[in-house]
Order: C-alpha cells, then sequence, then structure tokens
C-alpha cells in the first residue's frame, strides 16, 4: 500500500511539473537582413500572427507561431519584390522570454522582361484606352512589385470604365514568374464589352431649376459614360454651398439603348442661414455683428448676404449680391455695396463704396478680378476734413488648406491683393497698393499647436494725405498687434506684422495660449516696430474658437494692459 501511494506522488510530481505548454509564456521578435517598408510590412504580419493566439500565450503557441514564421515573412517580402528570400532563424530562451530571431537574405529582385497587354472588343480602337497601354504604368526592366502591378490593373479597368465600357472583364491574366532566372511576365487581356453612353437626368424636388443643376455635371446625355464624372458630380454637389447632402445614382436596369439614366437626390439647406458674433477689447469696447444669407434667390443659385458691424472703432452695414457662373462651384458674379463709419484712435472716416467682381477657383486658388467705386470723408492726424473718390481696380488671388475649420490643427493661408487707381479715371489720386498675407498652423504634438501669422503691405502714392483712410495702412487691435488700440498705429506706406502664438491643451477643448506680436505701419520700412505680448485661454467651441487674452503694449513705456475677447475661426 505504502509502495503505491509513493508511486501516485511521484507521478502527480512529474505531472505537477510537467506542465510548460499551459504556462504563460512571452515572445520577443527579432528581425535582420531587411530595412524600410519590407521590414516593417514582416513586422506587422508577424505582431498580426502573434495576436491570433491571445494574449496568453503558451510553449506550444510559441513554437506554432515559429514554425509558421518563415512562411509569413515569405509572404511579406513578395510586395516588395523579393520572391526568393532565404531565412535562417532560431528559437531560444532568454530568461523568461522566448526569443525568435530571423535571418533574412532577401534574394534578387524579380524583373519584368515581358509585357503581353491587349484590349478587344468594341473599345479596341478606342484612342484613350490606346494612349493608356502606350504609356502602361510598367515596362520592361521595371521590378516587379506587388502594389504598382494590383495598381496598374486598376488604372487599365478605370480608363476602360470611363470610356464607356462598365462592362469590361479581364479574360486572361497571368502573372508567370521563373524563379530560376528571376523574371516575370505580365499577361493582361481586356474584353471592354459594348459602349455605355449617358441618358437622362431626373433630380428630386428642391428650390433649383434642373437647367441650373445640369449645370455642375461635367457630362451630357450621348456621352460616354464614366463612372469618376459620376462620383465627381455627387461630390461637386454636395461641396457647393447649395445643398446639405446628393445621391448621384444610375440606372442601370433602366438603360434603354445603351443609355442610362441617372436619379439625383437632393436636399438642400435652409433657405435661410444667420450669422452672429461677439467681442470685447479694453480700447474698443464691445463688439458685436449679425448677418443673414438668403440662399434662394430664385431657382438659378443666386444669394444675397447683408452683414452689419458695430464698435466704437467701426460700425457699417455691407450687402453682397452672388449670381453663379457657367460653373457655379468655380465661377461666380457678385456686385456689392458698403456703407461704414470707421473711428481708429488717430482719426475718422464715413465712407460709401460699391463694387462688381468676377471670383474664380483654378487648381484650389481663388482669383478675384474686381472694380470698386469709393467715395469716403475723413480727417487723421488732426488735419482738415477731405472729401476723396476713387474708382480702381483690384485683382487678389488666396489659397485656403486646413484639416478643420472650427478646430484646425494644421492649415496654412495665403491672400495677395494687388489694386490702384489713376487721378485721370474718376479718382482724386492716383496710387498702386499691394499686400501678401499669410496664417501656418502646426502642431508639433498631439496636445500642442503653433500659430503663425505674417502681413506685408505697400502703397506707392505721391501724396498720403490725399488717400482715403481706409485704404491707408493701419495697425494694431485683434488680428494685428494685440495689446494696442484698433488702427492706433499708423498710417504709413507701409505695412509690416509678424505674430506667433503658442497654444497647449489644458483639458478637453481648453488650452492655454501665450503670443508675441510685431510690427508697424510707417512711411519708412522697418522703422518703428510696435511690439506685444501676452497670455490666455482658447475654448473650442462648436462655432468656432472662443478666445480670452490678457494683452500687454512692451513698446510703450507704462506697458499698458487690456483685455481681448473674440469668438471667430481661425480661417
Amino acid at each position: 500500500m505504502q509502495f503505491l501511494i509513493r508511486v501516485a506522488l511521484i507521478i502527480s510530481f512529474c505531472l505537477f511539473f510537467s506542465q510548460p505548454s499551459f504556462a504563460e509564456e512571452s515572445i520577443r521578435v527579432v528581425v535582420s537582413g531587411v530595412s524600410g517598408d519590407a521590414l516593417k510590412n514582416v513586422q506587422d504580419r508577424l505582431a498580426v500572427e502573434q495576436k491570433l493566439y491571445g494574449k496568453h500565450l503558451t510553449s506550444d503557441d510559441v513554437r506554432n507561431f515559429y514554425n509558421h514564421a518563415k512562411d509569413n515573412i515569405r509572404s511579406a517580402l513578395k510586395p516588395y519584390g523579393y520572391f526568393r528570400a532565404d531565412i535562417h532563424s532560431a528559437l531560444y530562451r532568454d530568461k523568461t522570454t522566448w526569443v525568435a530571431q530571423f535571418q533574412i537574405n532577401p534574394g534578387p529582385f524579380l524583373y519584368i522582361t515581358g509585357l503581353d497587354i491587349q484590349v478587344i472588343g468594341a473599345g479596341k480602337d478606342n484612342a484613350a484606352i490606346q494612349e493608356f497601354l502606350h504609356h502602361f504604368p510598367l515596362q520592361v526592366g521595371d521590378v516587379l512589385l506587388t502594389k504598382p502591378y494590383e495598381d496598374a490593373k486598376s488604372a487599365f479597368f478605370q480608363v476602360v470604365n470611363d470610356q464607356g465600357y462598365i462592362k469590361a472583364e479581364l479574360i486572361k491574366k497571368e502573372l508567370r514568374i521563373d524563379l530560376a532566372k528571376n523574371t516575370a511576365v505580365i499577361i493582361l487581356h481586356m474584353d471592354t464589352g459594348l459602349r455605355y453612353y449617358f441618358g437622362s437626368m431626373e433630380f428630386s424636388p428642391s428650390p433649383f431649376a434642373p437647367g441650373f443643376l445640369r449645370r455642375f455635371a461635367e457630362f451630357r446625355p450621348g456621352d460616354p459614360y464614366s463612372p469618376q464624372k459620376v462620383l465627381k458630380f455627387q461630390q461637386d454637389l454636395a461641396n457647393s454651398r447649395y445643398f446639405r447632402e446628393a445621391q448621384v445614382t444610375p440606372d442601370f436596369e433602366g438603360a434603354e439603348d445603351f443609355r442610362v439614366p441617372t436619379q439625383v437626390k437632393l436636399t438642400p439647406y435652409k433657405a435661410k442661414q444667420y450669422k452672429f458674433g461677439l467681442g470685447y477689447g479694453t480700447f474698443t469696447g464691445p463688439r458685436a455683428l449679425a448677418g443673414v444669407d438668403w440662399r434662394h434667390l430664385g431657382d438659378s443659385g443666386q444669394h444675397f448676404t447683408a452683414l452689419a458691424k458695430y464698435s466704437s472703432v467701426l460700425r457699417g452695414l455691407a450687402v453682397k449680391y452672388f449670381i453663379p457662373g457657367s460653373k457655379p462651384l468655380t465661377d461666380q458674379y457678385t456686385l456689392g455695396a458698403n456703407i461704414q463709419e470707421f473711428r481708429p484712435q488717430n482719426g475718422n472716416s464715413f465712407s460709401e463704396s460699391i463694387s462688381g467682381a468676377y471670383v474664380k477657383m483654378l487648381y484650389d486658388w481663388q482669383h478675384t478680378l474686381s472694380l470698386n467705386l469709393l467715395n469716403e470723408r475723413y480727417t487723421f492726424n488732426n488735419q482738415p476734413r477731405r472729401n476723396s473718390h476713387e474708382l480702381y481696380p483690384a485683382y487678389s488671388i488666396s489659397h485656403i488648406e486646413t484639416d478643420n475649420m472650427v478646430d484646425p490643427h494644421s492649415g496654412k493661408m495665403i491672400n495677395f491683393t494687388v489694386q490702384g487707381a489713376s487721378e485721370n479715371i474718376f479718382s482724386t489720386t492716383s496710387f498702386i497698393q499691394s499686400e501678401v498675407k499669410a496664417k501656418y498652423i502646426f502642431s508639433p504634438t498631439s496636445q500642442s499647436r503653433i500659430i503663425l501669422r505674417g502681413d506685408l503691405g505697400y502703397t506707392v502714392v505721391n501724396d498720403l494725405n490725399q488717400l482715403p483712410l481706409t485704404l491707408q495702412y493701419l495697425a494694431g487691435g485683434p488680428g494685428s498687434i494685440r495689446g494696442y488700440n484698433y488702427g492706433s498705429i499708423g498710417p504709413g506706406r507701409y505695412l509690416e506684422i509678424a505674430s506667433g502664438e503658442y497654444q497647449h491643451r489644458i483639458i478637453d477643448n481648453l488650452y492655454g495660449a501665450v503670443f508675441y506680436d510685431a510690427g508697424t505701419a510707417t512711411n519708412k520700412f522697418n522703422q518703428g516696430i510696435m511690439r506685444g505680448d501676452g497670455f490666455g485661454f482658447v475654448y473650442i467651441s462648436p462655432i468656432g474658437p472662443v478666445q480670452v487674452y490678457l494683452a500687454r503694449a512692451e513698446s510703450k513705456a507704462w506697458k499698458p494692459k487690456s483685455i481681448i475677447f473674440n469668438i471667430g475661426a481661425d480661417f
């Protein structure tokens, strides 16, 4: 009996200490011999495979992972042209951790030695398709890489589909690889099938006429059907100021004589949009603005805006009427009128103006050519009051790019304007004026951002006193040099402003901020630079940043301080 008990104890002891395959293990993978994207793909592939075994590995899991690793590594290397990789591996314990080591000799590349690209069917002689084949993305002598190969096939289909051959198919698709010779031959035979064309276009009920809506499309009934043009049509409608949502659906089932009808479902924005804004400055007191946009004037896309501003420095009313051009998303005409009273620290003016402009978007740049008529009564620096009128053309070009209009963490803006008048053409004085403005936002960390901005301008004029006050350069105030009264620096022929601001997240949408501004508006370049600095808080609200700053005028002897409150987007 004692003998049996001893045997049972020995068996239990052996079973207890013979469970390494069920103990929790960890593994460290070391890969060498390749670099760059190929190395990253290998590491990512092995990491994914490791996760399939769960968080708690056993010794069996480690060995299974290791045994399949070479095949996974070879699969991960093939997209980068390595089809004959030689892998030396080892698995060993380093204290409490398993180490799987893989030394890779990627071997030679495979080179494309033959291309057999053919097109049959109705589109075999299509000029666009033949042009694509003449400049096929892959050429003999190229290294065979999986992504360029797949991209070339996709581009082949896209060109054929965009010529109206929407039922095209690859009837032969082969990749003949000779590992002994390190060569590859690509064979792609495309049957285009029959050609389809755009048919009728029907729109859901909306405030706009079908004729106006068709101007958004780059195709007409009878044109070869193109999926890319349909997608762009939908995107252009959705990106316009008219529609909150747009859905363009081709009706292939309803096609007759290879004409594909298109259904367009639109959800317009509300007929009116209101705009409000508030601000406060120690020098300017409260600021407010209110505006309205009538979006549906008639059925051809015209709209009308009115914006009223009020502060102790600037008050006025501006209205503008918009007329879409032949391409509503990129072209439009505007008619505007403005009446305002301007009271900077060194003077005051009352002006009326009217303008007409043509606006065009070209390669993400907005070009504006305008003709303006300004009539102004003004005085500054205790000089006698003057009356002036100017008829002047202006041209501006601007570009805005940002990841988020309300809460940007990266973005840039640049605007260049040149304008001028001649006293021989219904103007009190002759002048030429140019100005460039820029802003750049970037985030050095996920919790911070830096905002840089600059403004540089120059006016050519014989007598600056003859130029209306609203056309003269002034500096100071929010958006200029903080810590100084709005428009209190200047006027002058030159405008120079530079600003830097650092914002760091405190919690959620609340940021702390510090800034430094410098600049001037004088008659001599780089003279009398005024400096301001300060700190504050920025809260990112759904309608834009809410900013509160304590600013200090560094260049004044007593360094006065001021409070600035503002609501508005950075771009």
